[in-house]
């Protein structure tokens, strides 16, 4: 197994009945559609080494959930005898990339890991991800202990485009949950906030700078956009209207960025406003910071002995509700297969395995969550667990109350650019109003090129 080759351009304890109600949950009500799949005699049809002696090149993008794959692709070599060069970067450098590759046409990239909530409209619109829904209903392909409908049903309806076609296998869906110093907390009598009222009042009540900042989230422009987006919708508002137009500009949105430029200027650390997720949990880990939120599967670093200082005084729990009600921000990632690939053979078979049941249980061992119903209630994943019965019950809760936490269109990263910059200026200072009415304006030009 190789790393970091660069192609070159051109050339907790849950009853089964809970956990199957949450596909639902992330849907949003939306339906995925019936995709049985029946292997009447796959058994011997099926082939893992099927094709041995090819390599595929894996593009990751940096976070719990790859770190974990990383570690297990030996694993995949031997069982498959398909070799692997891969690369892993952070999110906004790896999305850079995988534009150039694909839109060059390089034929580099075999396999990535796509963040659907980001990459799902206008990858499919650029014909960039290889339709899996044939290779899903070949048993000679797709082993038959696979299990698709094993799948949440927001999970597969994240990864299915308007044609029905599916352009990824699921990896996880992440809520957003909030992570908190027990220890503070219990030292000060405190449980964890309930509502944003509450959250603000903590923050100053633990805040002490330099020593301890009493909260943090993502300042940084474009990563910011999901975290400020959560305080719109638990303040009412949201980022379009229901016709499909831009909606920055309203009262609930000059609220939440009050409320959130307000909480990161006051209570987070110094050059917050360039802080992506990466900084939010270096600092958190410190022991630096009484609160933070952000994606579930950010968790398990907090929990490495190795890596945090924080390890065993951590609490997770769903987010605080708002005047709007109680809602956490979900996102769908995936493993898909480029359709520039002249070896998506192989390719399909690595996403297959690192979406299958047997790695769904490697991963919740690690302590990154799952698109898999089953793998909860596994035996293993219940006695070995890596993360404490408050995470996986703040993952089961969040994902109750999901709601899609960016806009579906093709324009999403325009979109997380213009309101990540207004997040940033109002972080420094500037009125909300102001740069909300520059960011609608904006939106609702990009809005009008690219959702025709």
């Amino acid at each position: 197994m190789k790393q970091r080759r660069q192609p070159a351009v051109g050339s907790r304890g849950m009853t089964r009945r809970e956990i199957l109600r949450l596909g639902a949950a992330t849907a949003a009500g939306a339906a995925a559609g019936p995709f049985v799949l029946r292997y009447a005699g796959a058994a011997d049809a099926f082939n893992w080494r099927r094709f041995a002696g090819q390599s595929i090149f894996i593009q990751f993008t940096k976070n719990p959930w790859s770190d974990t794959m990383e570690k297990l692709l030996p694993d995949f070599e031997k069982q498959t005898g398909i070799k692997v060069e891969f690369s892993d970067l952070p999110e906004i450098q790896a999305r850079q990339k995988l534009t150039v590759e694909f839109t060059a046409g390089s034929g580099g990239i075999d396999v990535w890991y796509t963040s659907m909530h980001v990459e799902k409209r206008r990858f499919w619109k650029s014909g960039w991800y290889a339709d899996l829904s044939k290779l899903l209903k070949d048993p000679t392909m797709t082993a038959p202990d696979y299990d698709w409908n094993d799948m949440a049903a927001g999970a597969k309806q994240i990864a299915t485009q308007p044609d029905g076609s599916i352009s990824g296998l699921p990896a996880f869906v992440d809520p957003w949950i909030l992570f908190y110093r027990k220890d503070l907390f219990a030292q000060k009598g405190l449980k964890p906030p309930k509502t944003l009222a509450e959250m603000e009042e903590f923050a100053q009540k633990f805040h002490s700078a330099p020593s301890l900042y009493g909260f943090v989230a993502r300042g940084l422009k474009n990563a910011n956009a999901p975290a400020w987006d959560w305080v719109l919708f638990s303040l009412g508002g949201n980022f379009l209207t229901k016709d499909g137009k831009a909606s920055l500009n309203t009262p609930e949105a000059v609220k939440a960025m009050d409320y959130y430029a307000s909480m990161l200027r006051r209570f987070a650390p110094p050059g917050v406003v360039n802080f992506n997720w990466y900084e939010c949990s270096a600092a958190f880990m410190q022991g630096q910071v009484a609160m933070y939120f952000d994606g579930v599967n950010f968790a398990s670093q907090f929990e490495d002995k190795e890596k945090s200082k924080v390890t065993g005084k951590v609490g997770y729990a769903v987010l605080p509700a708002g005047p709007a009600g109680h809602v956490s921000p979900i996102f769908g990632n995936a493993v898909a297969v480029s359709a520039q690939s002249k070896r998506q053979g192989p390719a399909y078979f690595f996403a297959q395995w690192a979406t299958s049941k047997q790695s769904a249980i490697k991963e919740l061992l690690a302590g990154t969550g799952s698109a898999r119903t089953s793998v909860w209630n596994d035996p293993e994943v219940k006695a070995k667990a890596k993360m404490p019965p408050d995470w996986s019950q703040a993952y089961v809760d969040s994902l109750k109350i999901g709601r899609l936490g960016l806009p579906e269109i093709v324009g999403v990263t325009e979109y997380r650019d213009i309101i990540g910059v207004a997040i940033q200026k109002a972080i420094e200072g500037a009125k909300s109003a102001e740069v909300l009415a520059q960011a609608q304006k904006e939106f609702q030009e990009v809005l009008d090129k690219t959702e025709k």
